[in-house]
């Protein structure tokens, strides 16, 4: 039987020995490399994701916020058919206050406004849910959804009834359907249409009350700010309202926090005083434009107000390592803050809303 051998040559073994100490080391050098490049953009990538993340936050935040506002603003002095306004009281009217009659007279002021007051100028807003320095604005308006025949009010919700050059403020009692000839606490209707039989239509009345409070989730649970421990140690400023409702079953004030970080909120009023004579064809002063803006109009002027100029900044909720903020923000009439000197990134937010319903009833029919 024949044996099968095979002979090495000294390149054979040269070709099986494999790697030196040297090449190893090169290897793992370039390894490293190419890893420490790889996690330093891993890195920059989180980083920068991170940064944008709290951008879009802020930015988006402040979007928000001048929606809600400008949605508002613009429904306000909407009260369904009704056109001949309330005389003005010679007081301000305390937007506070609950009960019909009040409500009937605060008709006449569809905005309202407290600028930067160093403490809550309301007794429904407390001084621990206030920020100081920051506007305060009251807006009232009818909801366009009126009452079906079918519908039952609910107790404790405000509601107006009301023709074109009559209204009536009423309280809900939940126990009536609201008929042909029926009022929202289900006695017998005192307003009616051009027909003389079927009660005028019966809509919601929002009064909505627009502040900045100094946190959004207090730390206790409950609608009002404590202090340092809230949101999680952190306190985050907030764009908040109290809302007119039923609580229990009377009417009354619920807080509703809407955006956060939202602060130094600075709101100018445009108010309509040319021409100062009364137009035949409308019957109103002024012309539905604003003639100037101011940031405390006079008692006389709060029913001249056409339009709002609303400013205010949109701060992250999150610091920014290596970040100080030295810049500082236009709030129109109300002047210039900062530098505030801090870690968190900040967006300064204007726009301008119309009141669609006051400045409309005094333009001149074309």
């Amino acid at each position: 039987m024949r044996k099968l051998t095979r002979k090495y040559s000294a390149g054979d073994a040269s070709r099986s020995r494999g790697y030196t100490l040297l090449e190893l080391i090169i290897a793992m050098t370039l390894g490293l490399i190419i890893l420490g490049g790889l996690l330093t953009l891993f890195s920059n990538s989180n980083r920068t994701h991170a940064e944008l993340k709290k951008t879009a936050e802020h930015m988006g935040n402040g979007s928000m916020a001048m929606s809600v506002l400008t949605h508002d603003i613009n429904r306000a002095g909407y009260y369904g058919e009704f056109y001949a306004l309330p005389t003005a009281s010679t007081t301000l009217p305390d937007p506070c206050l609950v009960t019909p009659a009040p409500l009937y007279y605060a008709l006449a002021f569809p905005i309202q406004g407290y600028d930067a007051p160093a403490v809550s100028p309301l007794t429904c807003l407390s001084n621990a849910n206030y920020v100081p320095g920051t506007d305060i604005l009251v807006v009232r308006y009818a909801q366009f959804e009126t009452l079906a025949p079918a519908d039952v009010p609910e107790v404790g919700e405000v509601y107006l009834q009301g023709t074109s050059n009559t209204i009536e403020v009423q309280i809900g009692a939940g126990n009536a359907a609201v008929g042909t000839t029926k009022r929202a606490d289900g006695s017998v209707a005192v307003i009616f249409k051009k027909n003389a039989i079927t009660a005028a239509d019966i809509r919601k009345l929002s009064v909505q009350i627009y502040f900045i409070a100094p946190c959004s989730v207090p730390a206790d649970g409950s609608d009002t700010c404590t202090g340092a421990a809230d949101d999680g140690g952190m306190p985050i400023p907030t764009l908040k309202r109290l809302e007119l409702t039923a609580v229990g079953a009377t009417a009354g004030w619920r807080v509703a926090p809407l955006v956060e970080g939202i602060r130094s909120l600075q709101i100018d009023y445009g108010i309509d005083n040319s021409p100062n004579v009364q137009n035949p064809a409308t019957n109103r002063f002024g012309d539905g434009a604003p003639d100037t803006y101011v940031i405390a109009p006079a008692l006389a002027d709060w029913a001249n107000a056409v339009s709002v100029r609303i400013k205010f900044i949109a701060v992250s909720t999150q610091l920014t390592a290596s970040y100080v903020d030295t810049k500082t923000y236009d709030l129109g009439l109300a002047g210039t803050v900062g530098p505030f000197n801090d870690a968190f990134k900040k967006h300064l937010f204007a726009g301008t809303a119309r009141l669609n319903d006051v400045g409309g009833r005094r333009e001149i029919p074309q």
